[in-house]
């Protein structure tokens, strides 16, 4: 990763608070094949009660395929220790992804223009601006337990790589702090159009709307290889640098311990100018995100 861009200048603070923890503690390849938690046996509870014992932070990934609900949510709170925050992914529907048929809920299915219904997949704009504010709804209220106990570190919208720079969606952006208020909303921008000649333009765009640039680390070709802050909260999602053509085997990788050194060095630079930064391993294959995420928490913060 490269020197970091700060465009958010806040008071120095004697201490940058470090997160480090794993996109998701139930990825199946980490169950399946892992020897991270103890039995295989170990129950929804069991194992978030384990993962905390090891980090104090955790992003969620199920919420990109289904809005949790505030009592899910809530057993989460209680599951775990106090100071432990969730960082969670919003319904693919948000960030323009494709859409699975089936696993729509019901609310969503009834949006669905006829045409589109008996397709296994569908584009999230045939849905509507309705259909959105709806999850939109769902999601404050399932992050609302989180929110009041202070367990909410950001709500992620890692937006789709066909989502570009044009006036419909940065539109759409400078409402994301208003649909979800009082949280940091993280931004994930995945095509290259965003980057190059308008990468001032698009990180000054996200400090001026209080949005939360996510920077990442991936393969060389991914064009968001660039580290930066916006806002007082940094987000590091840390991918992989798997040169394989398909996403799920980009992600099969174990970073060096001279990588993790690099990426330490470049999130210690944040020191002082963010208040909390958020490392998030997403290399989710087998216990590689465990034996990596506890390494860079070494390297961060001493244990």
């Amino acid at each position: 990763m490269r020197t970091p861009i700060v465009l958010y200048e806040p008071p120095r603070r004697l201490r940058t608070e470090y997160r480090i923890g794993l996109s998701a503690w139930t990825d199946k390849s980490l169950l399946d094949e892992g020897t991270f938690y103890p039995r295989k046996t170990m129950t929804a509870e069991e194992r978030l009660w384990w993962y905390s014992r090891f980090f104090d932070a955790v992003e969620v990934n199920s919420s990109f395929y289904a809005v949790p609900s505030a009592a899910t949510t809530a057993l989460w709170v209680r599951r775990t220790p106090p100071g432990f925050i969730f960082n969670v992914k919003a319904y693919g529907l948000l960030t323009g992804h494709y859409l699975d048929v089936a696993r729509l809920p019901d609310a969503l299915r009834k949006m669905l223009p006829r045409a589109q219904a008996t397709r296994p997949r569908v584009p999230s704009n045939v849905l509507g601006s309705k259909a959105r504010s709806w999850a939109f709804g769902e999601l404050r209220k399932g992050l609302q337990p989180l929110q009041i106990t202070g367990k909410l570190g950001y709500a992620l919208f890692e937006f789709a790589p066909s989502v570009t720079p044009t006036e419909e969606t940065l539109s759409y952006l400078t409402t994301l702090p208003h649909e979800i208020p009082d949280a940091a909303v993280a931004v994930e921008l995945r095509n290259g159009s965003w980057f190059g000649e308008r990468t001032d333009k698009t990180l000054q765009f996200l400090k001026d709307y209080g949005l939360t640039y996510v920077s990442v680390d991936g393969p060389r070709s991914w064009a968001t290889v660039l580290p930066a802050v916006t806002s007082s909260t940094a987000v590091f999602r840390l991918h992989g640098r798997g040169k394989q053509p398909s996403a799920s085997k980009r992600s099969d990788y174990l970073y060096s311990e001279k990588e993790l050194e690099g990426i330490a060095r470049i999130a210690g630079a944040f020191n002082g100018r963010a208040d909390r930064v958020h490392l998030m391993m997403n290399n989710s294959r087998q216990d590689s995100p465990v034996i990596n995420g506890l390494k860079l928490k070494q390297m961060l913060v001493g244990s």
